[in-house]
């Protein structure tokens, strides 16, 4: 375990590679070479090695390096393919390592400036003086702001901050300046964590000239880095570096110095944070005292003695007027209380002020002075008036001041218990240490008792019984046990020998030890642990900025309220608001009043608040450590106790990890010590871990265990994967597995044929052992499960904690341990990536996932969980991931680390109640909320010994976890020591010349074999690029180069294959139809939209035309021969709506370039000329305004670079050409929009709130009323002046867009809601404007101006706009997101003739072209599509395809631009760039997707023909029929306002529905849902194309699956194999290999795959020759093999060639029919030999979805065009009932036909070409990512991650985007049918309640906004719950 934490000081200190090494160290230095001559000549190199693939290899390579002089150290980390190596270069170079590793066998190269050293430092520094959270969130602020501080946490309850900071930038001084200029005490307490620091006391020192001749002396010691002296008190501070130099060599040099007159030792430590606490406590302590001394006379003289007549009497004698002696007695005595003893609390406040804060200690100052110097007002009026009778309080500030010092002091001798886990651990490391003294020979020669923090590197320490080990290291001599469970927690002593490490701090229990140090000072274990702590203590729970967000307000609001109450009591007093009986008889109701606001000012306490969380925090950290449970921190302890799932890694965290011998049985008579003699002789040359497990295990039956010497192995061989053989004692010993003894020839009994079987059964390893070709034992190889693993699975099981296992270990052993264990759900064969990609699935699905894991294969996932939690015996790196780490390695460790959090987050919450509660409680009974009902109130001395209580009591309550035990249910485990199993690519040509194609009509083709076939023969012949063939159409279309190949020859090879070819003429002319994208500006509603819309499909050219609202863009389709986008632009401009255009097609690629340099336009024509000539440029646009150029051109002929690289160099140098600036297209105009929208509002406010003030509120004030009421002529006043002028501008101006857009509207025939607007504002103003003019000709006209309606109408619709284009921008971020995956810029690559890399240039991503070859670094997202073609990584696809897991990739690969490399280099070469890529294409998809209407939107579109014409006649009805009721006395006169005549009332209502109405809403109901349902589609790997296909999925009531590749992973795989002859199966598959390597068929590729398996060479196989090869089609083939005739195929071919077949085989091939395999028999020389069974397996989860879409009421039929049996049988394995096989393509259409025609809405979901027509006929076709292009094209929907259970979620996100859609339209026409009638005055005559014009508009202008929201709430879209639960594990193959 101490290596663990010795081993992070590596980490922390030169960022090494992590992994410890496998093997000890040689020699530190060289033979014959001293310490001496080395010092100083280090180095260390870094190499990337290729090739390993286990710890195995990885052990090798470090052994190797070992063995050569001069190296120091080396590490391997076979994770990242790195080798570290510390060397003398004097003794060895960088180049012999390499050649070392690759004589090993392994790639090894060189890596340059990998290890350089990171710029920043940890610095701890104590702060006296802070009081509450307010205090330490000042200073953490003040921290952050410093320029080079990296991260600064402050923690209140341990007053100590933790500052991570750039050592180049600042120093720690300044941070010590910065914390005392926010005026609190800094003393620093360390400067980093990756030095070794030592203070000495230098005594007989004189002069300061012998300071300096000793700093001098030190100076020249090596490995002495810095030194910092104290001449004041002679103090040494030395810096050093551990490996080198150490305090003894400091102390010798000192003492040698002065000729003996000089002393050093240890400085004296004052005890550190302690010693500060202890010194906290006693000042508190003597300021509590004192306080009393003054307080309690105060106390009895106010209190106690006027109840004593005579001492009464005394202290009222007068001296001056009423001044009495009692109050000069109080006076004296308080007054020191208040300002010397109770100065802390002024400099404090004074502190906090100064820096824009207020704490704890602004409320006791401004309380005790308001108390005092009312006090004094009191005393000196009574000195100055013979009448006056007052009180003073000076009892109240003198008892406040000693309670609080009280509180505070009781605080902080708490606050110092919580930190006690630290204190232990810092006392574990003795004083002393024995030092002994070797010679050469290891002989003891001397020992010495030395002060411990003198203990150097390589000393030998004696350790007697009972003493405490000195420091990290391993022992040298002796043997003991050793107590480590004050650092493990382990209660059980450890056994020790030599070899073994021990850890500082532990206790020798009974025999005596030698240890060597290895680690000493701040490198040791012990000084790791308590960092880790600190830390932990340091770090704030997330929970805590909940304290920190009240503490900003707590104490300003306490002060208010303070006020408040003072005043609320005084006024209540002197307005005789209650009765005076309630007024004590010795106060007036002003200092009744002042005592109420004095007690609430000092019982609020915001300490309480603030040390809720970190003190709970502390001790649970400080309890965790004592229970062998590291918690790195609050917000470990705050995850934990959410976790309610587990993963478990298997090996080394459920196992033990570490393969030992469980069983052995010999099959001879023979002694089993001479038996293990021999194989332990033959496997300890080996570095496999089983042999060692071997060699391990023989050791017991040897009595000289200690120098083990095994007899001698003779020609040893190890065969990789099988095992090994060796001649031992003239005997031939094999060790290996069952394919290795069959390979000799060594027969294998039944019997042990089964103990295999039955090891294997039990998740053991079989090993068999041959002795001279004779097989004598089986030895049975276990991992076995951890003491107690059962149980624990058990008990989280009953905490409602669901636990899964993910393994890289097989299925097998995988299954076999979790069902042992009692876990249900397994995940095996996972890489690291997979592990945390499986963590982050479960996160996905709303779990809270631990993960605890030993490996570094671990550490994603780690890192990935909410929890990690790293087993203490595993790996550094996986404990550097992990935030919880179990030093005991026990699995019990996980319960008590999720019950420790649950417990301390128990008492955090009861901390936040108390603290929270307390001051709920308490202020307001302060505040004499009690006193009217009881006359209860809190005198402000008892509210400031309640303030000190609150603090104290939080305090108190987190200190009762230190009282913490582990579950009960965990006592009950036996666990007692480790429990045995039961019984014991083709390469990429580089080509050159133009690229031609070719589709030829192929006719002959059956199946997809067929098609196989030609395409192989086809991309055979040289120059092939690319060949397609389709067996549907009977077509083939080929890519290729005319001077390697012609069309000719491509036909005669299709010929050759079998198949009749012909070319097929002028079949690839370009389509006449282009698409283009135009951004159109100004549209409002559905009305807008519409018209556009009719206007471009009146175009004659144009296709389709669609234009949506939500996006304000339209999609158009039109033939480029006949007309041009421009014309397209001038019609949307003639409509009268700005067009921008956005793309002019998708079939050419296009770039901007923009030129710097010209002088001329004859600059730009030369330029012009030069880019034309460029083969493959198809067009250029000029603009000469921006010095552009835009290119249109062939992307396989020529790009971008070309063209800047002609520019360059057209003009001697003098032009630069770049790429365009973009403006952010859609992005910008979106934010542009935003901010006119905002501009426009904001200048409407200006206007508009003076207008309203006029109207609507100065009527109300008598004086303002007056001077706007002033006529100036005749009855015009100045108010109606100021209202017209102000709202003109609001109007006119700024409500111009208004104006213009019902312009253009009214233009061409229709009425948006531009008009409705229009219309209501006019007939407000210019009514007004008449009212005005009417009141400016007439001396008697009494009339109202509407001014404010039609200006607060403008301003809140213009509100409501910007708020809508706001929420709209939202809808459309699936887009944005998906256009941000493409990087900036890319890596190019120039390659020599050879491939060798000879230059790298960094480049825009826009500038790459086809055919480059790009470099892609771990890390970096893919900068375009192409194939790998060097390095090997695993790639995130999951932006593109959302599957979470990384895929591997290799030579030959494909890979997608915008996804991410993870962690290999990769070298690319580019084949789709631009416009071309699959992320355009992508982009194009859902853009084209968000455009296209769904069929429910015609509802709307149909509405908004009429709506505004309707609105406009109800509108004019609305006020005629109000007017007229007015004219002819219809209603009460009493119903017209005073302000208003029946005109101006009918005017209003008119108005109102004018402008209430909202065509907006109904048009965005459907678009704007489409687009958050396609995104959010997309964002889940589901293309969903266009809001059609999503209509539609939501009504599906039957799906109707493709069985092969859909249901089927769609690849057949060998699942059995039965030889019915002894024969070696290697033979037979190299047979069979041999003759099926020349079959095209399906199932002759999976039988050489599987045969692949058998063969050491199997990537790239070489089969025997097979001669006499011959097809026989549909039943299989036969040829010549090593002389041998071999035929392989069905039952009938082998009747045809004369072959018996027994009636076991006839058995055996209707039981493989009937589980839905295909049989092939294998003869050989005319005899029947063996039978494979061949089968295509099911998708994970293939079962879970067809019974989850059977509870969604959903039908699913099977249809497929395999034969009935097999088809018959995949349906019953997957629950289907209804299936149709033997179906071809078109009767697959048909099915879906007639169930569409029995009122089925059909899903149709396949992977195939020949499911495209049945996808085609279905309502909603669904196609598998991973199949055909024609298939997806096909489909309506695209599953992307191919799977399954996608098709559940593309139905119920379809159901939920309807549901939103039906709510939008509910809103919509709800708002309209009930908004409508209640502004038309319909709830008037009976509630008088009537809807003014400008909130009308406001609703108007809410209702949009809503609708747009509501359809952004489905962003939130979880898929169902249900598929969280499906078990979808990997293929299972029976």
């Amino acid at each position: 375990m101490s290596n663990k934490f010795l081993t992070l000081a590596c980490i922390r200190g030169n960022e090494s590679l992590s992994p410890r090494p496998h093997y000890p160290s040689m020699p530190k230095y060289p033979k014959g070479a001293s310490e001496k001559n080395m010092e100083g000549s280090e180095a260390k190199a870094m190499f990337s090695v290729f090739g390993m693939t286990c710890s195995a290899c990885a052990g090798s390579v470090e052994k190797a390096i070992k063995r050569l002089p001069g190296i120091r150290e080396a590490v391997v980390d076979v994770l990242n393919n790195r080798a570290q190596v510390l060397y003398f270069p004097t003794y060895v170079n960088e180049e012999t390592i390499r050649e070392t590793i690759e004589d090993v066998g392994f790639q090894a190269t060189l890596i340059q400036d990998k290890m350089k050293e990171r710029s920043s430092e940890v610095c701890r520094i104590s702060i006296n003086g802070m009081t509450c959270t307010s205090c330490s969130t000042t200073v953490e602020s003040a921290l952050q702001a410093i320029p080079g501080v990296q991260k600064a946490q402050v923690a209140l309850a341990t007053e100590e901050a933790e500052v991570h900071y750039d050592p180049k930038i600042l120093s720690y001084n300044q941070l010590q300046e910065t914390i005392e200029h926010t005026g609190f005490e800094a003393v620093l307490i360390s400067t980093g964590e990756e030095r070794s620091k030592i203070h000495l006391r230098i005594e007989g020192v004189r002069t300061d000239n012998s300071m300096r001749m000793l700093e001098k002396s030190l100076q020249a010691l090596p490995g002495v880095q810095e030194i910092d002296m104290d001449r004041s008190i002679y103090k040494f501070s030395l810096s050093y570096k551990p490996d080198v130099t150490g305090p003894r060599d400091f102390i010798e040099v000192i003492e040698s110095t002065g000729s003996g007159r000089y002393k050093a030792m240890i400085y004296p430590e004052d005890g550190g944070r302690d010693a500060h606490r202890q010194e906290e406590i006693k000042q508190y302590y003597r300021s509590f005292l004192w306080s009393l001394v003054f307080t309690i006379p105060v106390f009895l003289t106010s209190m106690v003695f006027m109840y004593i007549s005579c001492i009464k009497h005394a202290l009222d004698t007068k001296v001056v007027n009423m001044l009495n002696i009692g109050m000069i007695l109080r006076w004296v005595l308080s007054t020191p209380v208040l300002f010397i003893i109770g100065r802390r609390f002024y400099t404090g406040s004074y502190k906090a002020l100064r820096h824009g804060s207020a704490n704890m200690d602004v409320l006791i100052a401004l309380g005790t002075n308001a108390a005092y110097f009312y006090s004094v007002y009191t005393v000196l009026r009574a000195a100055t008036s013979p009448n006056f009778r007052g009180t003073d309080f000076f009892e109240t500030s003198s008892m406040l001041i000693s309670f609080i010092l009280l509180g505070k002091y009781l605080e902080v001798l708490a606050k110092g218990k919580t930190s006690e886990a630290i204190a232990k651990l810092m006392n574990l490391a003795p004083e002393t240490a024995t030092l002994l003294t070797l010679d050469n020979n290891g002989i003891v020669i001397g020992e010495d008792e030395i002060d411990s923090q003198l203990i150097q590197k390589n000393d030998v320490i004696k350790i007697i019984p009972g003493a405490k080990v000195a420091c990290d290291g391993f022992v040298n001599w002796g043997q003991s046990h050793v107590n480590e469970s004050m650092i493990t927690g382990e209660a059980r002593p450890v056994a020790k020998k030599k070899g073994d490490t021990v850890i500082g701090g532990t206790v020798n229990e009974n025999g005596v030890l030698h240890i060597k140090a290895t680690r000493v000072g701040s490198e040791s274990a012990l000084a790791q642990i308590v960092r880790l702590v600190e830390s932990a203590q340091m770090a704030k729970a997330p929970v805590q900025k909940f304290a920190d967000h009240i503490s900003k307000y707590f104490v300003p609001l306490v002060i208010i309220f303070s006020f408040s109450t003072w005043l609320a009591w005084f006024l209540a007093g002197k307005c005789h608001g209650y009765p005076k009986s309630w007024i004590p008889s010795s106060m007036d109701s002003f200092e009744l009043a002042l005592q109420f606001g004095i007690s609430v000012m000092v019982i609020a306490c915001p300490c309480a608040l603030g040390l809720a969380t970190p003190t709970a925090v502390m001790v649970g950290t400080g309890v965790g450590a004592s229970q062998g449970v590291l918690i790195k921190g609050g917000q470990a302890l705050e995850s934990a106790h959410k976790v309610n799932c587990i993963v478990f890694d298997k090996t080394g965290t459920l196992t033990i990890g570490k393969p030992v011998v469980v069983n052995t049985r010999l099959l001879k008579n023979m002694v089993l010590r001479e038996f293990y003699e021999l194989v332990a002789a033959t496997e300890v040359n080996s570095e496999h871990p089983l042999a060692k497990a071997i060699v391990e295990y023989a050791k017991k039956f040897r009595e000289d265990e200690e120098n083990r010497g095994w007899p001698k192995a003779q020609d040893f061989v190890s065969i990789t994967g099988h095992g090994v053989k060796a001649i031992v004692r003239n005997k031939e010993i094999i060790v290996g597995n069952r394919s290795l003894m069959l390979d000799h020839n060594i027969a294998i009994p039944n019997d042990a044929d089964d103990m295999l079987a039955e090891t294997e059964d039990m998740a053991q390893t079989g090993i068999l052992v041959s002795i001279d070709r004779e097989l004598i034992g089986v030895l049975a190889i276990s991992d076995p499960l951890k003491p107690g693993a059962q149980a624990v699975i058990s008990i989280l099981k009953s905490m409602k904690v669901r636990s899964i296992m993910v393994t890289g270990d097989n299925w097998g052993t995988a299954n076999s341990i979790a069902k042992e264990v009692g876990i249900e759900a397994v995940i095996a064969e996972a890489k690291p990536e997979q592990k945390a990609a499986k963590v982050k699935d479960l996160q996905a699905s709303g779990h809270i996932v631990a993960m605890v894991g030993d490996g570094i294969n671990d550490s994603p996932a780690l890192v990935a969980a909410d929890v990690g939690m790293a087993i203490g015996a595993g790996t550094d790196i996986a404990i550097e991931a992990a935030d919880i780490v179990l030093m005991k390695s026990n699995l019990e460790d996980v319960i008590t680390a999720i019950d420790l959090s649950r417990k301390t987050f128990s008492r955090i919450r009861l901390n936040y109640i108390w603290a929270l509660g307390y001051n709920l409680l308490g202020i307001p009974i302060a505040a004499g909320f009690l006193f009217p009902s009881s006359g209860f109130r809190l005198p402000p001395w008892i509210a400031g010994a309640a303030m000190a209580s609150s603090s104290v009591s939080v305090v108190f309550s987190s200190l009762l976890l230190k009282n913490y035990r582990r579950p009960k249910i965990l006592n009950t485990l036996s666990i007692q020591e480790i429990k045995y199993p039961k019984g014991v690519s083709a390469e990429e040509k580089n080509v050159q010349g133009s690229e031609a194609k070719a589709m030829f009509s192929v006719m002959g083709m059956t199946c997809s074999a067929c098609a196989g076939s030609v395409e192989k023969a086809i991309k055979r012949l040289p120059g092939i690029r690319e060949a397609v063939v389709d067996v549907l159409n009977n077509r083939a279309q080929v890519l290729y180069f005319p001077s390697f190949v012609n069309e000719e020859t491509i036909r005669e090879t299709i010929e050759d294959v079998g198949f009749q070819a012909t070319l097929i003429q002028d079949e690839m002319n370009e389509r006449s139809s282009q698409v283009c994208r135009i951004r159109i500006n100004g549209m409002t509603c559905t009305s807008c939209s519409t018209t556009v819309e009719s206007a471009l499909q009146a175009i004659q050219g144009v296709q389709k035309a669609q234009v949506a609202l939500a996006t304000e863009e339209a999609e158009v389709h039109y033939d480029p021969k006949i007309l041009s986008y421009n014309q397209l632009l001038e019609t949307i401009e003639h409509t009268g709506f700005e067009a921008v255009l956005i793309s002019t097609g998708e079939d050419r690629s296009k770039i901007h370039l923009k030129i710097e340099g010209f002088r001329t336009d004859n600059s730009m024509r030369m330029i012009g000329n030069s880019l034309q000539a460029l083969p493959g440029v198809q067009e250029i646009d000029m603009d000469p305004s921006v010095n552009k150029f835009s290119l249109s051109y062939k992307p396989d002929v020529t790009g971008p670079r070309n063209f800047i690289k002609v520019i360059e160099s057209t003009g001697s140098g003098r032009f630069k050409a770049m790429i365009f600036p973009e403006e952010g297209g859609r992005d910008s105009h979106r934010k542009e929009e935003i901010r006119q929208y905002y501009r426009s509002f904001l200048w409407s406010l200006i206007f508009t709130i003076p207008v309203f003030l006029t109207s609507m509120v100065f009527m109300y004030i008598p004086g303002i009323k007056h001077g706007l009421d002033t006529k100036v002529v005749n009855m015009l006043s100045i108010g109606e002046i100021l209202r017209w002028v102000l709202s003109t501008p609001v109007q006119f101006i700024i409500g111009r867009r208004f104006y213009t857009g019902s312009y253009k509207a009214l233009r061409h025939g229709s009425a948006n809601m531009d008009v409705l607007i229009a219309l209501g504002t006019n007939a407000a103003y210019f009514y007004s404007v008449y009212s005005v003019l009417r009141a400016a000709t007439s001396q008697d006209f009494k009339g109202t101006d509407f001014f404010e309606t039609s200006s607060m109408l403008i301003s809140f619709i213009l509100l409501g706009k910007y708020l809508e284009v706001l929420a709209k921008g939202k809808t459309s971020e699936a887009i944005a997101k998906l256009m941000d995956l493409a990087p900036e810029t890319a890596t190019l690559l120039t390659l020599d003739n050879n491939g060798n890399v000879m230059r790298e240039e960094e480049i825009d991503s826009r500038l790459i072209e086809k055919n480059d070859v790009i470099k892609i670094i771990p890390g970096a997202k893919v900068a375009s599509d192409g194939f790998v073609i060097w390095g090997q990584s695993h790639v995130n696809e999951s932006m593109i395809t959302g599957e979470a897991r990384p895929v591997a990739k290799r030579k030959g690969d494909t890979v997608i631009g915008g996804t991410v490399n993870e962690n290999g280099v990769l070298h690319v070469k580019a084949t789709r760039v631009g416009s071309e890529s699959a992320l355009s294409q992508i982009v194009r998809l859902v853009e084209s997707a968000q455009m296209a209407k769904a069929p429910v939107q015609k509802f709307a579109d149909r509405i908004s023909k009429y709506f505004v014409p309707l609105v406009i006649i109800l509108s004019f009805s609305t006020w005629l029929a109000w007017f007229l009721a007015g004219k002819f006395h219809g209603y009460p006169k009493s119903w017209i306002p005073s302000s208003m005549d029946s005109f101006q009332l009918a005017l209003q209502f008119g108005i109102s529905v004018m402008v209430i109405a909202c065509p907006c809403a109904l048009g965005l109901a459907t678009p704007t849902a489409v687009m958050v349902g396609t995104g959010v589609g997309a964002s889940q790997g589901i293309l969903i194309k266009g809001g059609q296909a999503l209509e539609s999925a939501h009504k599906v009531n039957c799906i109707v699956f493709d069985k092969t590749g859909t249901l089927t992973v769609g690849k057949p795989v060998v699942v059995n194999t039965r030889l019915l002859k002894n024969m070696v199966l290697q033979e037979f598959y190299e047979l069979i290999a041999a003759t099926e390597v020349n079959s095209e068929h399906p199932l002759a590729k999976a039988i050489v795959e599987y045969a692949k398996k058998f063969r050491e060479d199997g990537e790239n196989p070489a089969w025997p020759e097979a001669r006499d090869f011959v097809s026989i089609t549909g039943h299989g083939v036969k040829a010549i093999v090593r002389s041998k005739e071999i035929i392989v195929g069905n039952k009938s071919l082998m009747l045809d060639q004369n072959i018996a077949i027994p009636i076991d085989v006839e058995d055996m091939l209707t039981e493989t029919e009937e589980m839905a395999q295909t049989g092939i028999l294998v003869s050989i020389d005319g005899e029947l030999t063996g039978v494979l069974a061949i089968s295509d397996p099911l998708k994970p989860g293939a079962q879970d979805v067809i019974s989850l879409l059977k509870s969604m009421k959903v039908r699913s039929i099977m249809v497929t065009g395999d034969n009935w049996g097999t088809a018959n049988s995949i349906a019953k394995e997957v629950g289907i009932e209804t299936v149709i096989a033997e179906a071809k393509p078109e009767q697959k259409a048909e099915k879906v036909k007639d169930l569409q025609a029995s009122g089925h809405i059909v899903a149709m979901v396949g992977d195939g070409i020949n499911d495209s027509p049945a996808l085609v006929a279905a309502d909603v076709g669904m196609a598998i990512g991973a199949g055909t292009d024609i298939a997806i094209e096909a489909a309506d929907i695209v599953l992307m991650k191919s799977n399954l259970e996608d098709v559940i979620t593309a139905i119920d996100l379809s159901r939920k985007t309807f549901s939103r859609i039906r709510l939008n339209y509910i809103w919509a026409l709800g708002y309209n049918l009930l908004g409508i009638p209640i502004a038309a005055g319909a709830l008037f005559p009976s509630t008088g309640f009537r809807l003014p014009p400008w909130i009308a508009g406001a609703a108007m202008a809410a209702s949009s906004l809503s609708v747009v929201l509501c359809s952004l709430l489905l962003k939130y879209y979880k898929r169902p719950k249900m598929l969280d639960t499906l078990e979808i594990r990997g293929i299972t193959v029976e």
